[in-house]
């Protein structure tokens, strides 16, 4: 009874669990809750209700407690993961004013490049000039920008601004603090520092303030405590700390063991993506990859994604699965397409069903090649090879770029299941 246990939270875009380890990494106990589909009012949209995740995340922590049962008592920390570049804006009592802009959510604000040009003066003008190309790039796919154009009164009314974690950090601890890296996508944050920007010009250009974004601290460091509120929601122990981890893609990175530019993880998820360690930073100025926080102090992964990898998979099955259950309908299509020879008989898909701003900025999803003996499995292979020889090709850009070269790859994700696919 004295082996202590930590408690991990991941919120994932298809499903949130809890999770019980030991100190050996061994699990003790484990919940598991499927969530509701995020909704697309326009195409490109995807949003999530505003008390989704937290809903789901009280009840699998729920459900692990119960499980423990006496057990809890050697949970000494917990700890949060979740998929990244989700924004909520909360008013000032501390309440959502809008749902969730998700990951996945495609929808730009052109309009806010003629009117940045149009009111930054001094400093702020001239730095936009210097680096003009690259903000006139990320104004545009800026989130806070959206909802200044398009949503004037939500922006008026918006105290603070809260990623995943931010946001269960808040409800559980009720502090605004989050993990530094956590903090992606179109933020005033500087990854080369770790920290958010002191250049008042980029918070501008993004359209939020500096006062509107929760303090930030670097994996591992302890965000707060249990309140006796979120000691009722859970069931957890009032004053249980809460640890920063990172977001759920650098998670995968620790936790395949990738420390060094010569090791890469391939996360076969949602997104799908391959990414690395280095201890010097490196960054991609045209956006081909990304380059985020690393769990390890002073360190980073560059990361090259396809926004919607393993999600093609899912998007596949409901296409084609019919009556039957996805499980099966998945092995049934696996055991089909071990018997395609690689290039799946010369049918070619293109699996940018999102856009890779950096890379192809203008690219939309594509199957080429077909002919009259293509079957189903081709097209099942020919997903997951497309998936495979886009990540390599995002590799070889790292690699070039960093100066590296990958000796051995770690795969994780759901798509590791599937031996056609590995």
């Amino acid at each position: 009874m004295n082996d202590p246990y930590i408690l991990a939270v991941d919120v994932g875009t298809q499903s949130v669990r809890a999770i019980v380890f030991n100190r050996e990494g061994d699990q003790i106990a484990s919940a598991r809750k499927i969530s509701e589909p995020y909704y697309s009012l326009q195409p490109g949209w995807a949003e999530i209700p505003a008390e989704q995740f937290w809903d789901d995340s009280c009840q699998v922590i729920r459900e692990v407690v119960e499980k423990l049962g006496d057990g809890i008592v050697q949970v000494k920390a917990m700890t949060i993961t979740a998929n990244r570049d989700n924004i909520l804006p909360l008013d000032e009592n501390n309440q959502p004013l809008r749902d969730w802009l998700t990951w996945i959510d495609t929808r730009r604000t052109p309009e806010i490049i003629p009117i940045l040009r149009r009111t930054l003066k001094g400093a702020d003008k001239l730095i936009y000039t210097v680096k003009r190309s690259f903000f006139d790039m990320v104004a545009p796919r800026s989130k806070f920008n959206w909802i200044r154009i398009h949503e004037p009164e939500v922006y008026a009314k918006a105290k603070i601004y809260v990623t995943l974690t931010g946001f269960l950090t808040h409800r559980l601890c009720g502090v605004f603090h989050d993990s530094l890296a956590m903090q992606v996508g179109y933020m005033p944050y500087e990854a080369r520092r770790q920290d958010w920007y002191k250049i008042p010009a980029v918070y501008k250009i993004l359209g939020v303030r500096r006062d509107q974004l929760v303090d930030i601290f670097p994996p591992g460091s302890k965000l707060g405590e249990i309140t006796e509120e979120a000691s009722e929601k859970t069931l957890l122990p009032v004053g249980l700390p809460l640890i920063a981890a990172a977001g759920d893609k650098m998670c995968e990175t620790l936790g395949s063991g990738v420390f060094s530019p010569k090791q890469a993880t391939v996360s076969y998820g949602t997104m799908a993506t391959i990414g690395t360690t280095i201890t010097r930073y490196v960054e991609d100025s045209k956006l081909k990859f990304y380059t985020f926080a690393s769990c390890i102090p002073d360190a980073w992964n560059p990361e090259y994604n396809i926004y919607r990898g393993y999600w093609l998979i899912t998007w596949f099955c409901n296409q084609y699965s019919k009556e039957q259950g996805m499980p099966e309908f998945l092995n049934e299509m696996n055991e089909l397409a071990a018997d395609v020879p690689p290039g799946s008989n010369g049918l070619f898909v293109f699996p940018f069903w999102t856009v890779q701003p950096g890379l192809y900025p203008h690219g939309k999803g594509m199957v080429a090649g077909w002919i009259d003996r293509h079957t189903v499995a081709d097209l099942y292979r020919a997903f997951l090879e497309s998936i495979a020889y886009a990540l390599r090709e995002g590799l070889e850009i790292m690699e070039k770029k960093c100066k590296t070269s990958v000796e051995k790859l770690y795969i994780v994700g759901g798509g590791s299941k599937s031996d056609v696919a590995m």
